[in-house]
């Protein structure tokens, strides 16, 4: 379970970093989804520093969400 889990992660994380080259604000959810995915599957394996990196990404996802819709980019 733990294989196909990061692998939904690791499809997800790179499915945002494409959408955010081609500058589709979908890629903040997709992210925000991502990371709360990742933060879990660490937290099962007792990484915790590696949780915290996961929760410091969910907030820059949202922060990153909300500067875009501000300047009208969404």
């Amino acid at each position: 379970m733990t294989e196909l889990t990061g692998g939904v992660i690791c499809v997800l994380a790179v499915a945002g970093v494409v959408m955010n080259n081609r500058r589709i604000i979908a890629c903040f959810p997709i992210w925000i989804v991502s990371n709360i995915l990742s933060a879990g599957l660490h937290a099962h394996a007792g990484l915790w520093a590696m949780v915290a990196r996961d929760l410091i990404f969910v907030g820059l996802a949202v922060e990153g969400w909300l500067i875009w819709r501000r300047k009208g980019k969404a």
